[in-house]
């Protein structure tokens, strides 16, 4: 099986902007087609059309708003740590782990294993990597009560899904909601009386993704992989569930699960 090979560039219109002002982000996606376009990948690693230097370590982006009266502005944090740099023809695929925590509109945050280009004419194309790679651990209940109206969920880890089962009897409640994530960021994956879920916090396949290190975002990101809230990786995360009560506060209860990284011998 060959890992899944992605390309993130800014949108059309947004290097529109940019070249009244400089050429720089059109540069840039210049160089992350032509080595997306040139390089060779396989289920172990991603093959350069030359000799390159490179550094090795791992990426954080983080998306937030800036919210003032009338206005809402877009802004990216960016921080690749390197742990060595080299110089060849290939990087293997780093099997580690990494996390991903977003809103539809790209707040949030991603952490992951990256290698960024250092030599031309390349400089500066970043690749990110996700690993199919791990199971979930982790099994338990809960129960929401309002009145008559009575709830019980249970959930269990099965290799690499989160399953369950939501048992209720409704009579003021509209509904039950089951969401996963932790902190701000929440993803519904499932709504109902009575009903059986299951969730993946992790992809179908391995995924390199190839983008511009200095204009890359979880926003760009957000439209190329997943176009809705997402909440993947490995780590500790929440599941939540919620009674829906019209004219009320919601009952909602919280239990932890975790994502295992398998280790290799």
């Amino acid at each position: 099986m060959e890992l899944r090979k992605v390309l993130v560039k800014e949108s059309f219109l947004f290097i529109l902007i940019v070249l009244a002002k400089g050429t720089g982000v059109f540069t840039g996606n210049k160089k992350v087609s032509a080595l997306f376009e040139d390089s060779e990948v396989s289920e172990s690693r991603v093959t350069f059309p030359e000799e390159l230097d490179y550094e090795v370590g791992r990426v954080t982006l983080e998306g937030y708003s800036d919210v003032r009266p009338r206005s809402r502005s877009y802004h990216v944090k960016r921080r690749f740590q390197s742990m060595g740099k080299h110089r060849g023809t290939f990087v293997e695929f780093p099997n580690e782990q990494f996390r991903v925590q977003l809103l539809r509109d790209g707040r949030g945050r991603i952490e992951a294993p990256a290698v960024r280009v250092l030599s031309e004419p390349y400089r500066n194309v970043l690749l990110i990597f996700f690993t199919d790679e791990g199971h979930v651990d982790g099994s338990g209940s809960l129960t929401l009560n309002r009145g008559s109206d009575v709830a019980t969920v249970s959930f269990r880890g099965e290799g690499k899904e989160l399953r369950g089962m939501v048992q209720a009897e409704l009579s003021k409640a509209r509904k039950v909601k089951i969401e996963v994530g932790s902190g701000k960021v929440w993803k519904k994956i499932a709504e109902g009386m009575n009903f059986d879920f299951n969730f993946s916090p992790l992809p179908e396949e391995k995924t390199v993704v190839f983008a511009n290190y200095k204009t890359v975002s979880p926003l760009s990101l957000m439209k190329s992989l997943w176009r809705d809230s997402a909440v993947l990786g490995h780590g500790i995360f929440e599941l939540k569930a919620v009674l829906d009560v019209p004219l009320a506060r919601d009952v909602v209860e919280k239990s932890a699960f975790r994502v295992e990284k398998e280790q290799r011998g």
